[in-house]
């Protein structure tokens, strides 16, 4: 069933149109954990900052109507589906609800589907996608991080990961460019633009490693200039790891969320070797825009 709501323009205390952002649609995955209203206030938050559109998506999980049995046969439990169609009407419902008075357009559909092809789907005509770390009991084998790698993978639409510890007030807040040179990173970069250009600072580090850069850093700094934003640039020295070094940079600027490629090594290899994707997908107290 699709829900549909508008909203009026967003003004300013004077009385003119308010900046916006480059982003015009946002999907959010609704799922009922711990973090479904964090993530629903960092869905509102830019959706007002950009006058955006926002699509509420909650998927019953095919996966979840079958199970396979010690013999290898697949069951179907009528209890089970019941119980998730009843949940999934009571997360509506007060998901709506939650709604009716937010000054942003928005929609909310629920469908029965595969988890990941469903959010890929709908993410296809989104400016973003927002998805949250955890899932809530029982996963049907899913786990935690198999919708955001699967979105990472297989999604041309930036992911945004609200963080596990700091509460996301306004997205105008300063920005940080986890900086590697890759296309991946390059990536992330071109799809965050429409949240770069509301912060009022945005910082570039670049932590050294190994490998040279693709890019010069100055091509990125001349990018962003010519979409209108100013960074700085910053390179240090890797003190602890990749993914600690970054994490306590953005907090030490107050960053409110920061931009990084998604897995710019395959991905068996960043299982077997560890990375940085991997350790910041598993927890991050920031929020996280990323993309391959």
């Amino acid at each position: 069933m699709l829900v549909t709501e508008a909203a009026p323009a967003l003004k300013s205390e004077t009385g003119c149109v308010r900046a916006q952002g480059g982003i015009k649609s946002i999907l959010l995955h609704v799922h009922d954990d711990s973090h479904l209203e964090h993530r629903l206030q960092a869905a509102l938050s830019i959706a007002r900052a950009c006058t955006a559109h926002l699509q509420l998506l909650h998927v019953v999980p095919i996966e979840a109507y079958t199970f396979v049995d010690a013999y290898g046969g697949m069951n179907l439990s009528a209890q089970l589906v019941e119980a998730l169609e009843d949940q999934a009407r009571a997360v509506q419902a007060s998901v709506q609800e939650r709604l009716r008075n937010e000054d942003v357009s928005w929609d909310y559909q629920s469908v029965t589907s595969p988890l990941a092809a469903a959010v890929i789907g709908h993410a296809s005509l989104a400016d973003l996608v927002i998805v949250g770390r955890e899932h809530s009991a029982p996963d049907f084998g899913l786990g935690g991080s198999y919708l955001i790698n699967r979105l990472i993978a297989e999604s041309r639409t930036p992911i945004l990961i609200p963080g596990d510890q700091v509460p996301i007030a306004e997205f105008d807040w300063p920005a940080v460019i986890a900086w590697n040179g890759s296309v991946e990173a390059a990536n992330a970069v071109r799809g965050a633009i429409g949240l770069l250009k509301l912060a009022p600072k945005v910082k570039v580090v670049r932590f050294v490693e190994s490998k040279p850069a693709q890019f010069p850093n100055t091509q990125l700094l001349e990018y962003l200039s010519r979409h209108g934003i100013h960074a700085d640039f910053d390179e240090r020295q890797i003190t602890y790891s990749p993914a600690a070094d970054i994490v306590a940079y953005a907090r030490s600027k107050g960053c409110a969320y920061l931009v990084m490629g998604g897995y710019s090594h395959s991905r068996a290899g960043e299982f077997l070797f560890g990375g940085v994707t991997r350790d910041l997908l598993r927890e991050c107290p920031v929020s996280i825009v990323t993309m391959h």
